[in-house]
């Protein structure tokens, strides 16, 4: 129970039910850490007195739910459930950090300090955010808490999103997808990771998660039965096999990971086969779980015909984030494909709530190849190049990849990730080598910088005194270590070059007898929407921005003096133009106080046609580009670039228009097949083809069909007549 003298201070009676509910979900507790929750909840219960959610409510129950969720979802103790109660005060009210060294002492008050965001002015939104993300990466470095108690606070974000407008909800989960899974990921987080997933599609791609959810509703009485009858022989033969306790169960697919299979296999709902997956859990410690894990396998195989493909041992080795499991795919009854998970019960949990089980079950310390990951952290940290920006793409790149292990020509062993190359090595070698690399004998052959290496490579470095790296360079890496040398040398050089930029600017200042300081030089590189100082110099000395553009400037002291008629405009979509276009003109409803009629072009890179989902992205000289929310690249711009985006409605006069769409279609070859195809796109349904080819194989065909399409109705039917065809067994619609 909560004691009474914060019970006293307390009005809501929600409040009051929250409290109860964290402080029961921190049992068993010692006497001093209940106190110091109980001053925790008052302090911060005090801070925000007065301060609503826009979700309704007051905003004291966002710091409760986020630390119910620390407690509970995550699994971390007293100490971080009074950081994530505290966590907002320092940003949103008058305490400060050094109130919180006093009453609660340095290590709340270091890691609250990491959680607040800094103010940064006079920065675009991304860069804002990059920022603020580059701080969270130092705090991570000396205490993992941080970044854990932040994904519990994104994900109590993301359940309560609904009061939000629309673009809101969609930038912030694309921040999600972007970031904050991965994380998850990399952390071992897997049920907060699936939950971010799900929601985040919830409001990025609102119709497909609508039709997902609303299939596995109707589809579920069916897979509880099948589920039922797939489990009753394991479980008896698992009780009488000598296992010892055990629970098996069915779990549900996400709708996130339902969503990839759709779209990776080109298939439908109906044609996914493994919506679910059988757990099997064993209550016993390490290393008899183990055993007991493969008996259970044999257990299953014996019942069930396993696919010796589809086998997965992450308990002889472990994924970098400490995962253990073993999977497995058997044929089920019915003839139908079943995947199975056999694990410990500290296994499941481990699963769970990642590094946080890890510290529990490993003596207070995270697993070896965690530990490993985060001193490469640090060394990054240690003397990161590029902006904060370049720090987030790069720490971000490092968070979903797997492992390779190569060989020094001396034979020592190093560990790089997957997709790592030559360069790579070299760098994480020495400096040096990785600077004057000019390639590899790899098994006495000879192979290019870019060149991919393959766990088991032997490598020996070629060097030369005349190479230095190059912008390519970036292009061939993946390292941290590697791209943040490259940058440094890169960035030296370029400081370099910009000085002849800035002799340049000097003259032309004197000229306009403007007085040459640092502040001057800051000031025209906001003014003109360069990333820093250093990027202007630079494009000055490349001749890339001209300096005759000062001329409008009424500059006075080191300030710019707005000039409406001269201010520069980033974009100006009415002066937007588009030589060539794909497809006729359309009317476009564009929000966000943009022209009706504007000059677009549809996206390659996924094709959308009316009535998908789908925005705009400004670009610079080429109009407004449509890529569907579903588009690979719709994550990476949503959040890069926030404020290019805008909302694109089709309106009725999209109905004249017709969108060019490729289909890609497989089955059995068989005599006329072409003619089918043909008679039912071009007599049935009277649409318009451009092109179709197919190549058949013993027996088997392929091919790839050009139609112009209506909207994604036309589409949805094309594909429902093809379907038809006797010997169609997959048609999927390509980017």
């Amino acid at each position: 129970m909560i004691s009474t003298h914060v019970y006293e201070k307390i009005e809501e009676p929600e409040v009051i039910a929250a409290c109860k509910e964290l402080l029961k979900s921190c049992e068993p507790i010692s006497d001093s850490d209940r106190d110091r929750i109980e001053r925790a909840i008052e302090v911060a219960y005090e801070a925000h007195k007065g301060m609503m959610r826009k979700a309704g409510g007051p905003y004291i129950l966002h710091p409760i739910e986020v630390a119910q969720i620390v407690a509970t979802e995550v699994g971390l103790g007293s100490t971080s459930v009074i950081c994530a109660l505290l966590h907002d005060v320092v940003e949103d009210t008058d305490l400060t950090l050094e109130d919180l060294q006093r009453e609660f002492g340095a290590k709340v008050a270091d890691i609250v300090d990491g959680l607040t965001k800094i103010k940064v002015y006079n920065k675009s939104w991304v860069v804002q955010k990059a920022e603020n993300f580059k701080k969270i990466l130092f705090a991570l470095g000396k205490d993992v808490r941080v970044i854990l108690i932040k994904l519990a606070d994104r994900l109590h974000n993301m359940r309560t999103m609904d009061a939000m407008l629309p673009k809101k909800q969609e930038l912030i989960a694309s921040e999600t997808l972007f970031l904050y899974t991965p994380i998850a990921h990399r952390l071992g987080l897997y049920t907060i990771k699936s939950e971010l997933e799900d929601l985040s599609i919830k409001y990025t791609q609102r119709e497909i998660y609508k039709e997902i959810a609303g299939k596995l509703s109707e589809t579920k009485r069916s897979r509880e039965k099948f589920i039922r009858e797939f489990i009753e022989p394991v479980k008896k033969k698992l009780e009488d096999g000598g296992v010892g306790e055990f629970e098996i169960y069915g779990r549900p697919k996400h709708i996130f990971s339902i969503l990839n299979k759709m779209r990776n296999k080109g298939v439908t709902f109906e044609e996914i086969y493994d919506l679910f997956a059988i757990r099997i859990v064993i209550d016993a410690d390490d290393q008899e779980g183990k055993a007991l894990c493969w008996k259970a396998y044999s257990i299953v195989t014996d019942l069930y015909r396993p696919n010796p493909l589809r086998l997965r041992d992450w308990i002889s080795n472990p994924k970098s984030n400490g995962y253990e499991s073993l999977h497995t795919t058997v044929m089920g009854p019915g003839g139908r494909w079943v995947e199975v998970q056999i694990r410990t019960k500290i296994m499941n949990e481990i699963a769970e709530k990642g590094v946080a089980a890890h510290w529990k079950y490993k003596g207070g310390r995270a697993d070896g190849q965690f530990d490993d990951w985060l001193q490469k952290v640090r060394e990054y940290l240690q003397n990161p190049q590029g902006t904060a920006v370049d720090l987030l793409h790069d720490f971000r790149h490092n968070l979903y990849v797997n492992n390779i292990y190569v060989f020094t020509p001396k034979g020592d062993v190093r560990t790089l990730p997957s997709g790592a190359t030559i360069l790579d090595f070299a760098f994480d070698i020495h400096t040096d080598l990785g600077c004057t690399c000019i390639g590899a004998k790899i098994d006495g052959k000879l192979y290019p910088i870019s060149y991919r290496l393959k766990s088991g490579d032997q490598i020996e470095i070629i060097t030369s005194k005349k190479q230095k790296p190059s912008e390519d360079w970036l292009n061939n890496t993946v390292t941290s270590k590697a791209r943040t040398k490259i940058r440094q040398v890169l960035k030296s050089e370029k400081r370099n070059i910009a000085e002849m930029g800035k002799e340049m600017l000097e003259r032309k200042l004197r000229g306009l007898k403007v007085p040459m300081t640092n502040n001057i030089i800051d000031e025209l590189a906001h003014y003109y929407k360069f990333h820093d100082r250093l990027e202007f110099l630079y494009q000055i000395s490349q001749k890339k921005f001209d300096l005759s553009q000062l001329k409008k400037l009424n500059i006075v002291g080191d300030k710019i003096v707005e000039n409406k008629e001269n201010k520069p405009t980033t974009i100006n979509v009415e002066d937007l133009n588009i030589p060539t276009k794909e497809v006729d003109e359309v009317d476009i409803n564009i929000f966000e106080g943009f022209a009706d009629q504007v000059d677009y072009t549809i996206a390659n890179c996924c094709r959308p046609v009316a009535g998908d989902e789908v925005f705009g992205f400004i670009t610079v000289g080429k109009g407004i580009r449509i890529h569907r929310k579903s588009c690979p690249n719709s994550e990476d711009l949503t959040t890069r670039y926030p404020y290019r985006i805008v909302n694109i409605k089709w309106t009725k006069a999209t109905k004249n228009v017709l969108f060019l769409t490729h289909i890609r279609i497989s089955g059995v070859d068989d005599i006329g097949l072409v003619n089918k195809l043909t008679s039912i796109i071009s007599n049935e349904l009277k649409i318009n083809m451009r092109s179709i080819s197919l190549d058949a194989r013993d027996g088997i065909f392929e091919g790839n069909i050009e139609v112009y399409m209506h909207d994604n109705q036309e589409l949805k039917l094309l594909t429902k007549k093809l379907k038809q065809v006797e010997g169609i067994h997959k048609i999927e619609r390509l980017s």
